[in-house]
């Protein structure tokens, strides 16, 4: 528990997988669908990418961010943008 967050987008109508980017990095993540960036920002807590993934369900593009194993900072947050005042 509390090791993967999620983080859901809307999709625009008739969207498919083809439409969307996504690049995990270990503090970075970038979307982009239909060429239009949505998030370019820092995580506030490092991810593995290899374990962490995007998948569309219905009409929303979910990320789906893995903790890195050993990590026991909490993420009450998840882009480092979403903490500054």
């Amino acid at each position: 528990p509390g090791d993967e967050v999620e983080v859901e987008f809307d999709m625009p109508e008739g969207c498919k997988a083809r439409d969307v980017e996504v690049k995990i990095r270990n503090s970075h993540v970038l979307v982009k669908i239909n060429g239009r960036t949505l998030v370019n920002d820092e995580l506030l807590n490092r991810c593995d990418p290899d374990v962490s993934r995007w998948e569309i369900r219905g009409t929303r593009l979910v990320l789906v961010l893995q903790k890195e194993a050993g990590s026991t900072i909490p993420w009450p947050n998840v882009f480092v943008k979403d903490c500054k005042t």
